[in-house]
């Protein structure tokens, strides 16, 4: 299944790669708030009647080549980009798909029993006991959102994540009744799959920055098996914790710079997640940048770093991962 999700993703990438070259051409065509057809200066002057007066000479000495250079670099300087720059944003009934893929590290540590009158459990790190491999994890995921109001979204999102080991555990650990030692070599499994549902309510939208509430549900499937290599069973214990979780938090976007038509845009967001004895959070940041592709509908690449942790603590029972790094995503708003 993960092998088909991926080859999806793969096929979609690069349809949008095919594709987005071609927006190059609409570039000067039209003004990514407005629409605005032909040249931008054309498209905003008003119709005048009054007869211009009569040139004047002027006596003010010409800039030197020298200063005209130093002006055009002047123009380049990033402290005054949004000043007068236009954020694109889905309009009301307008789509935005986008798959993406994070690089990620993986890391965690995990404690659980099978009830009482067993050997009490220990607790076991994905790196060192069970041997999880800890960075170079590629987990895919595929976001839709859907604007039903003009101020109000639906966002769907899905995730699969599954990574496996085998090797000596450092320490010994008992999970779930079983005992693992330093002196036998195991193999473990840990699979999550992630579904998200929620409303998107902006707070604020201006014509360069968008601030958002946002409210999901989040409905996790983790599945960790442990089992001893050579033995009579491939996996002797497997623990299967699936949970419910809602998150609140904020989203914002400010437009950085328009150039010829295309959009380069900052993107941050965090959020907490609760409930079913867990506590988790994540933290975003991205650069995204938008090319035309038609009037009101754009392609975009977007990158950055995005960060998670979720814990869940009771009585003997403790799960807690923590998945980090950089991400590229790719995607249409139409």
């Amino acid at each position: 299944m993960l092998r088909k999700i991926g080859k999806t993703l793969i096929f979609m990438m690069i349809a949008i790669a095919i594709i987005s070259p071609a927006a190059w051409a609409e570039r000067p065509a039209y003004d990514p708030c407005t629409g605005a057809a032909g040249d931008l200066a054309s498209a905003y002057k008003g119709i005048s009647k009054v007869k211009p007066s009569a040139a004047q000479p002027l006596k003010v000495k010409p800039f030197s080549d020298l200063a005209k250079g130093f002006g055009g670099i002047s123009q380049l300087n990033p402290m005054g980009w949004w000043q007068d720059c236009c954020l694109p944003v889905p309009a009301h009934r307008q789509f935005v798909v986008a798959p993406r893929v994070w690089f990620a590290r993986v890391r965690g540590e995990v404690r659980h029993g099978i009830g009482t009158g067993t050997t009490a459990p220990t607790l076991a790190k994905f790196g060192s006991d069970l041997n999880l491999p800890r960075s170079r994890n590629t987990v895919w995921s595929i976001d839709a959102f859907y604007q039903f109001q003009p101020r109000w979204g639906f966002r769907y999102s899905f995730s699969p994540m599954s990574i496996e080991g085998t090797g000596v555990p450092a320490n010994p650990f008992t999970f779930m009744g079983q005992s693992f030692t330093t002196g036998n070599p195991i193999h473990s499994k840990f699979e999550r799959f992630e579904h998200r549902a929620g409303l998107v309510f902006d707070l604020s939208r201006t014509t360069n920055s968008v601030t958002s509430l946002v409210a999901e549900w989040i409905y996790l499937q983790d599945r960790l098996s442990v089992g001893a290599v050579g033995g009579t069973t491939a996996m002797a214990a497997t623990w299967n914790d699936d949970k419910s979780l809602a998150l609140l938090g904020l989203e914002f976007s400010k437009c950085l710079k328009n150039y010829r038509g295309s959009t380069l845009a900052f993107n941050a967001k965090g959020g907490v997640a609760f409930l079913d004895n867990h506590i988790g959070y994540e933290g975003e940041a991205a650069l995204s940048y938008l090319i035309p592709v038609k009037r009101g509908r754009f392609g975009f690449i977007k990158g950055g770093y995005r960060y998670a942790t979720l814990k869940k603590e009771k009585d003997l029972d403790l799960f807690r991962t923590t998945t980090d790094r950089a991400f590229v995503s790719v995607g249409f708003l139409f």
